[in-house]
């Protein structure tokens, strides 16, 4: 049996990243490292979608998908086409991706500057992720910056006994393919497949140090916002 390697936490322009959907996957085509792809913006399928009605054009299978801003952190649903709503409960999140026939994924689950509860609530209680309908656990996200984060969660789904995923959360071209899930088989369907049947592996690496600056900016600005008036004046060339 051959294994191959997929990558299913990717951005775009569409949301946060810096590379379109089409230089996204112009680029996984020319170093030619994955099997499956899945694109996977903040809770927008445009591209997504894109590169799944254009899956034709590349040597690699996609899958289509969308990372949900849930409640309770965030959550990869893989194999869906329609928006699933933000805010709600982990549970609620699960079932609205099932529904579509998807399969649900807790992303970077021990992150705190996702989630801030979520070291407490997930070591403390660690069966709310089986009884959420979470179908995987995410172990290895190369871009978090949490201590021990992916630890954390790899010890998380061992203990639970779940299949485990991994990928890039690439922001960047450069980081795409430094996290991965590792399968037996070549297609989406036997992605899909190795995760019911538990015997997913993932590992990776961290992104390029280049993209963590990069992100700051955008990090500040969503988790400590800066008032308008004050962008301004820092924005307003200095008079000497």
């Amino acid at each position: 049996m051959s294994y191959s390697r997929a990558d299913i936490h990717i951005h775009t322009t569409a949301s946060d990243g810096f590379a379109t959907v089409e230089q996204v996957l112009d680029h996984i085509a020319r170093v030619g490292t994955l099997s499956v792809v899945a694109i996977t913006d903040h809770d927008v399928l445009d591209a997504s979608l894109w590169a799944y009605t254009h899956r034709d054009h590349y040597p690699f299978e996609l899958i289509p998908g969308v990372e949900v801003s849930s409640a309770d952190g965030h959550v990869l649903a893989l194999w869906v086409t329609q928006p699933i709503a933000m805010g709600m409960p982990l549970k609620e999140t699960s079932a609205a991706i099932h529904e579509q026939g998807g399969v649900a994924v807790l992303a970077h689950p021990f992150e705190v500057t996702v989630y801030a509860g979520a070291i407490s609530r997930y070591l403390r209680h660690p069966e709310v992720v089986q009884e959420a309908g979470i179908d995987a656990i995410e172990v290895h996200n190369a871009g978090t910056i949490t201590p021990g984060c992916n630890l954390l969660a790899r010890r998380l789904a061992a203990q639970l006994g779940m299949s485990i995923t991994g990928g890039s959360d690439g922001h960047s071209l450069e980081a795409l393919g430094r996290g991965w899930t590792r399968f037996p088989g070549t297609t989406a369907d036997d992605l899909r497949a190795a995760l019911i049947q538990g015997v997913t592996t993932a590992g990776g690496h961290s992104w390029p140090l280049a993209d963590y600056l990069r992100l700051l900016p955008h990090w500040f600005d969503t988790k400590l916002p800066i008032p308008r008036g004050v962008k301004e004046r820092l924005a307003r060339p200095s008079q000497s």
